[in-house]
């Protein structure tokens, strides 16, 4: 007689437990080499809109392009997306790929626009199968054009948080404003639905209370406050953000670097006899606003506030 051959259980139950032991190991690798692949497209994308940005401001006397244009009844009818769309042809170069995952989960507030709206603010305002459709007269000129931007990327508001409506503007950000404007973000990677997000939203040097709904705030022991805010405005790309700077070059950078550095120019992170822009008209630090005793420790808790919510 002949004896069947085959495996026996313990083999069948090793075998099984190296192939899972193989895949626990090569699963993150994957993971990661996608979401590197994703980051460059980001990248190249930031490389573009800063190109264009670049052009406008040679044609437009070294202004940068505006924030928004309000409408006659407060809608943001167009943005600085707008006024750079000419050097770059290409409404894809707006969004990174990551951006639509990881505000999936904010889009079903109804109530807050600049948590539920699917595309940027001046889809929000104008478009009228929009919750939030205002009906201003001006939101005839994107609807004629039926040109609609994704949300995500947003400029440093700190800086360029610059508008203009019927019958009045701010004064355009110039290049010449700027002392180091290889240093001074211009645009950031983000998920906001508005087109510019203040630093004040982004690195907080203050926390809301636990719990906030505003925040979107989850209990977390590994922040030094308790908390995190669940609805962070930076996209994460490995556990950095890739920014573009107003001299028009792009890098991904760690958090915690930008933050000692102060890329956005803001009082509440000042360094010594560094140019800040924000809050207007009392640009050095002052406690009563920043609500801490100094620059340093609102830097240190920034780091440590980002530390754990993009970890």
């Amino acid at each position: 007689m002949m004896a069947k051959k085959g495996f026996t259980l313990i083999e069948l139950l090793v075998v099984i437990a190296i192939i899972a032991i193989l895949a626990s190991i090569l699963f993150p690798v994957f993971s990661q080499a996608r979401a590197k692949a994703r980051q460059a497209a980001c990248l190249n994308n930031f490389k573009q809109v800063g190109t264009g940005m670049l052009q406008y401001t040679q044609d437009y006397d070294e202004c940068f392009p505006y924030n928004r244009f309000y409408g006659i009844t407060g809608a943001a009818f167009q943005n600085w997306k707008y006024g750079i769309l000419p050097y770059v042809r290409n409404l894809q170069v707006y969004e990174c790929p990551e951006t639509r995952a990881q505000i999936a989960r904010m889009l079903d507030d109804t109530v807050r626009k600049w948590r539920g709206s699917r595309l940027d603010e001046t889809w929000a305002d104008c478009h009228p199968e929009s919750p939030w459709f205002r009906g201003d007269e001006l939101c005839v000129v994107p609807q004629q054009a039926n040109l609609w931007f994704p949300r995500g990327y947003t400029v440093n508001g700190a800086v360029f948080n610059l508008a203009a409506g019927i019958g009045w503007s701010t004064a355009p950000r110039r290049q010449p404003d700027l002392q180091v404007p290889a240093e001074t973000i211009w645009l950031q990677d983000g998920r906001n639905v508005e087109p510019d997000t203040g630093p004040w939203a982004l690195v907080r040097c203050w926390p809301a209370p636990p719990g906030d709904s505003l925040g979107g705030d989850v209990p977390d022991p590994s922040s030094p406050v308790g908390f995190v805010r669940q609805f962070g405005w930076l996209i994460n790309h490995l556990k950095g953000v890739i920014f573009n700077y107003a001299d028009g070059h792009a890098k991904w950078t760690r958090l915690p670097m930008a933050v000692d550095r102060n890329d956005w120019k803001w009082a509440c992170l000042q360094r010594p006899g560094e140019q800040t822009f924000h809050p207007p008209g009392m640009q050095d630090y002052t406690s009563a606003i920043c609500r801490q005793p100094d620059a340093p420790t609102c830097r240190a808790l920034a780091v440590a506030l980002m530390a754990a919510e993009y970890k």
